[in-house]
């Protein structure tokens, strides 16, 4: 049942005392009608209600921006409203995967209750001038609430949060981005220059295709996380682990190579309209993925360790920039000018 004084204090509270309003919320938690009810309907009718009206009052009318209406305020209302949803399921489903609670009432209570300062955002992005910088610190103070509440409502093991969080924003950017290219194509009867839907069910759906590989992202970042690494008290290179850096270096720079090329015939065949079907897409998404991740997986699908390797990186930074200033950092340095004609072309 709705109650707009708790409302109103929940609102309140999630921006000026979260820790305190997110830890009397969560007995609560559990009950998405409740949520929908209480906390994430109001805010999402309340910011398309209350955008619209300061868009009316207030002359801020920019270059190609439409002009607002009655329709158009009702149709934000509802995509929002969606989008709420899907971005709560996203986060449920990956925490699952990451070891946490796949909870979409947990999940819905926790990214409603972080993104009150973004709903507000929304709203006064409307105002002369400043509007889209109190837009844009609110939107980054709502990210900032996310990855705290994220652990308290559904429970990611510290060691996955960082990998959690990324792949499920990421996850949650290219839905957008392909749902909002499909339904856009469709209001507008323009079938022939974008995505088909029916034409690559073979694969098992691009969808499918792209969750997966997120998954299989998210468990190399886990394992990654999980990996530790005491380095010698001498602070010492071997020969053997500037011998391997170098080999992973080299892999992961022909790996992003692959990538790239992949990605910019993608974005070629996107200019000319010619993306074939969802499918497609979602495995351009995929790339951008991998190609951020590419060092990290070489080293792990490689049977390394992630924590030893970034050491090894480190010390060897550290002996091209420091040269002698020690013993250590000398002997690295030696290994370093022995391999250097390698370390220069992979960008060390």
């Amino acid at each position: 049942m709705f109650d707009f004084k708790r409302t109103l204090a929940l609102i309140k509270g999630a921006i000026f005392d979260p820790e305190t309003t997110w830890d009397g919320y969560l007995p609560e938690a559990g009950d998405w009608k409740k949520t929908a009810v209480l906390l994430t309907g109001p805010l999402v009718v309340a910011s398309g209600v209350l955008a619209y009206f300061l868009d009316v009052i207030v002359p801020n009318r920019m270059p190609f921006t439409a002009e607002p209406s009655f329709v158009g305020m009702l149709v934000g209302i509802v995509v929002a409203g969606v989008a709420a949803v899907i971005v709560a399921f996203v986060f449920a489903i990956l925490a699952g995967l990451f070891k946490g609670k796949n909870s979409f009432p947990l999940a819905l209570a926790a990214t409603s209750l972080a993104f009150v300062p973004g709903y507000l955002g929304n709203v006064l992005v409307h105002l002369p001038w400043i509007g889209w910088l109190i837009m844009l610190a609110l939107g980054i103070y709502g990210l900032v609430l996310l990855w705290r509440i994220l652990p308290k409502y559904l429970e990611v093991p510290s060691a996955s949060r960082a990998g959690h969080y990324i792949l499920s924003l990421i996850a949650c950017v290219v839905l957008f981005m392909v749902l909002g290219a499909i339904f856009g194509a469709s209001m507008m009867g323009s079938r022939p220059t974008g995505f088909d839907v029916g034409k690559d069910d073979s694969s098992g759906g691009g969808s499918s295709g792209m969750f997966a590989d997120l998954e299989r992202q998210g468990r190399i970042m886990e394992a990654a996380d999980q990996d530790s690494y005491d380095p010698p008290s001498n602070g010492r290179l071997s020969r053997a682990q500037v011998r391997k850096f170098v080999e992973v270096m080299s892999k992961t720079r022909d790996y992003r190579a692959d990538q790239a090329k992949s990605l910019e015939e993608l974005s070629k065949k996107a200019e000319q309209n010619d993306i074939a079907s969802v499918t497609e897409a979602f495995s351009g998404m995929a790339g951008v993925v991998n190609l951020s991740n590419a060092e990290m997986e070489v080293v792990k699908t490689g049977g390394g360790n992630w924590a030893e390797h970034q050491w090894v990186k480190e010390q060897l930074r550290v002996a091209r920039i420091q040269k002698d200033i020690n013993d250590a950092v000398a002997h690295n340095y030696e290994l370093y000018l022995e391999f250097e004609d390698e370390l220069r072309d992979l960008g060390l």
